[in-house]
Order: C-alpha cells, then structure tokens, then sequence
C-alpha cells in the first residue's frame, strides 16, 4: 500500500511518527549524563538494599504511587483481571499476531488467536481469567477487542517489516548491582537502537500523565541500549489522535526525577511502614478502598471523566 492508498488517519500516523529529512540522534553522551543524574539521585536509596531484597520500578508502580499512596499500597497484592482491563491485552496479542500474518484476514479471525493463545499461555497474564469466562463473557471480551482492534486497523497503516515493529516489548536496567531495577512493557515500538518510535496505545482519551509513562520507556530505553529513542507518541483509538514528544536531554532529565521520587516513595511506604496519603482522582474506580474511603467516594460521586 503506497501513501496515496492510505486513508486520512493512516496518513496523519505516517506524517506524525516518520523521521523527519535531517534528523539529528542525540549525542550519546546524553546517557551518560542521564545515568550519572539517575544514579546520583539513587545512590542514598541504593544503600538501604541489596540484591537479595532489590526495589522493582515499572511503570505501574510509579503512575500508583505518585497518584495515591493509599491506592499504591492496597493495590500491591490485590490485582484482579476484568474483561475491561483484559480487553487491551487481546487487542495487543492481535496486533502482534497481525505484523507477522500472511495472507488477508479479519479482525474477528485475529482476535479469536488470540484469545486461544493467551489462554494457552498458562502461569502468564490473563489465561487462568480467559478460561474461566463463561460463554457470554468470553463474547463480551471478544466483542470489545474486535472493536479496539478493527480501530487500530483503520487507523495505523500496515505495518511494513522494514520499520521493524515489536509489539509487547519487555525490558529490565539493573542499577547499583542489581539493587534497583526498573523494568518496561511497550506496546509498540518502531525502528531501531537510537532512532526508535515508542507507542502506547490507548483504548480512550489521552491524559496529562500518559506523557510521563512514555518518559520513563524512553530513560529505561537508554539506559538498556545506551541510545535514547526518537520520539514517544500516546495513540488514543477512540479519537484516532496521537500525543507526540521528541526525546531530548530535558525529558529523561523529567524521567529521572519521576523516577528518584517514585522510588523513594515506594521504599518509604513498604520498608518504612510510613503512612500513606490520600490523593483522589480517577484511580478512585478501580481502587480496592473505593468502598471504604470516605475522600475516594466523595471524589467519584461529584464525577469526572473516564478513560
């Protein structure tokens, strides 16, 4: 498909995320001044762990922590997957399934794989949730992935082999011999080392904080490869808009500190027992305390907006 077959929001994606004629890497000595920033933040934390007991950073934990600590320490055990929170998943397994399909094929046809192969995929991720669904349920799930899928489809042009895209990449930075690690899981990464285009795709509107989930992919990027990525985009498929950041020098310098300041935290409130602080917001839905926070319940009944 030439760039004249794509359609107006496959061209926009094309326009938005592709490298730009005279595109500069940054220096490489960014990272190294990144590094010596993020290590010298640590370095008093480092000292209260060892590798035996070391603090695990993600993402989740940071967005938990910096938005309630309350909800940060009662979400630590208490996880459960729903047919919202699965439906993502699915979707993700679709689009990875479809980079490396051969032939045509509909979206209902890719997501039924995929929901075979995640439930397939026991001891990991959803598989015990899929397959305890009962038949309705499982149309439910269904019905919402073909959806989220079928938006990814209209919206993003075919993916082409030679932008190298990887979906559901994992990656782990060890620091301070393995007493901090901080560890990703992106959607969608194309490109190589050192002029890669992470994406994170949502199934609703794009929020303020989306931004500093990319940032921390970016540091963790750099870190890992020692070339920081090109550019970050958050791709919301029910408006068919991305949210676009260049990588620079300024915004893993906001990464790091996210990150020192997350991770003091997290130590504080699981090592140091310190009490935690209430912060209302939109994590009040889903939080296990919604039925018994009196600020949380105040907080949902004036309402806001959904994601």
């Amino acid at each position: 498909m030439s760039n004249k077959e794509l359609n107006p929001m496959q061209q926009s994606v094309v326009e938005v995320l592709g490298k730009p004629v005279g595109w500069v890497p940054l220096p490489l000595t960014v990272v190294d001044a990144v590094r010596e920033q993020l290590e010298t933040a640590l370095a008093p934390l480092a000292a209260k762990l060892s590798p035996d007991q070391p603090l695990f950073i993600s993402k989740g934990s940071l967005n938990t922590v910096h938005g309630c600590e309350a909800h940060f320490m009662a979400s630590l055990n208490s996880f459960e997957s729903t047919i919202s929170n699965v439906r993502g998943t699915v979707m993700h397994k679709a689009v990875e399934l479809s980079i490396n399909w051969r032939g045509p094929v509909e979206p209902a046809d890719l997501v039924d794989e995929a929901l075979t192969r995640l439930e397939d995929e026991e001891s990991r991720g959803p598989s015990e949730f899929i397959a305890k669904l009962s038949a309705g349920e499982r149309a439910q799930l269904r019905s919402y992935a073909v959806d989220l899928y079928t938006k990814f489809e209209e919206s993003f042009p075919p993916l082409k082999a030679s932008w190298r895209p990887v979906t559901e990449s994992s990656a782990r930075v060890g620091l301070f011999d393995g007493r901090i690690f901080l560890s990703t899981r992106v959607d969608l990464t194309l490109g190589g080392a050192g002029s890669k285009v992470i994406i994170d795709l949502k199934s609703g509107r794009i929020y303020s904080n989306h931004r500093e989930d990319l940032r921390f992919y970016a540091l963790v990027e750099s870190l890992r490869s020692g070339q920081p990525p090109r550019r970050l985009a958050t791709y919301s498929l029910e408006s068919a808009r991305a949210d676009v950041e260049e990588v620079s020098e300024g915004v893993l310098q906001a990464a790091v500190r996210r990150v020192a300041d997350g991770a003091k935290l997290i130590y504080e409130l699981t090592s140091e027992n310190r009490e935690p602080k209430l912060n209302p917001g939109p994590q009040c839905r889903w939080c296990p305390l919604k039925n018994n926070c009196e600020t949380g319940k105040q907080f949902l009944e004036r309402g806001f907006e959904d994601d």
